[in-house]
């Protein structure tokens, strides 16, 4: 039987991600891991359009190494709600099953109550989780100073990164610019539906 494992909170995070994810038990989302600069998944996903691969990057509110994950405040600095709304609309508009999601997308992102990183993160995690049926159990983790409760399983260091091998599934710009690895699982999630917890089971 897998076992419950820790993992760091992530801006949609990608398809070895939610893979990893699938093979646990239980999953818990550390809200007290300390901010990191180097950790750029906390607020960055990556996508492609029609020019290629784009970074999509919320900007944050003077985040700094004392702080947790969870104290981190988001700049509405650039509009970025509405540029990344469109970014993504743009390059998924028209694959198969962008409406099937798009209006429960869009209104995370319109939701200014949601003030913190690590609160977009979950908030957009626990939709995709709904929306693919995943039988993940998403429980948020807030160390307790000895830890003692903390999974067995640590796996915020990315260590499932290079664990699996993906084959390779229809993405809408393909023809254009080739198969790309790597991206966002909103990009599985716009291109296959529902079809994509099979791809990440595999």
């Amino acid at each position: 039987m897998a076992e419950a494992a820790l993992f760091s909170l992530r801006y949609a995070g990608g398809v070895d991600y939610y893979a990893a994810m699938l093979r646990c038990g239980k999953v818990f989302l550390d809200f007290s891991e300390r901010y990191d600069k180097r950790n750029k998944g906390l607020h960055r996903m990556d996508i492609v359009n029609a020019n290629g691969c784009q970074s999509l990057s919320v900007p944050l509110c003077k985040p700094n190494r004392a702080m947790q994950v969870g104290e981190v405040g988001l700049s509405e600095h650039g509009n970025w709600r509405h540029n990344h709304w469109g970014a993504l609309f743009s390059a998924y508009g028209r694959t198969p099953f962008f409406d099937f999601f798009a209006d429960d997308l869009k209104a995370i992102y319109e939701d200014e109550t949601i003030e913190t990183i690590a609160s977009l993160d979950y908030k957009i995690h626990c939709s995709i989780v709904s929306f693919l049926d995943l039988p993940i159990e998403t429980i948020p983790f807030f160390a307790d100073g000895n830890c003692s409760d903390m999974p067995r399983i640590d796996m915020r260091d990315g260590v499932f990164a290079t664990t699996y091998c993906f084959p390779e599934y229809n993405q809408i710009w393909e023809a254009k610019h080739g198969f790309r690895q790597g991206l966002s699982i909103l990009d599985l999630l716009f291109n296959m539906g529902r079809e994509a917890v099979f791809y990440l089971r595999r």
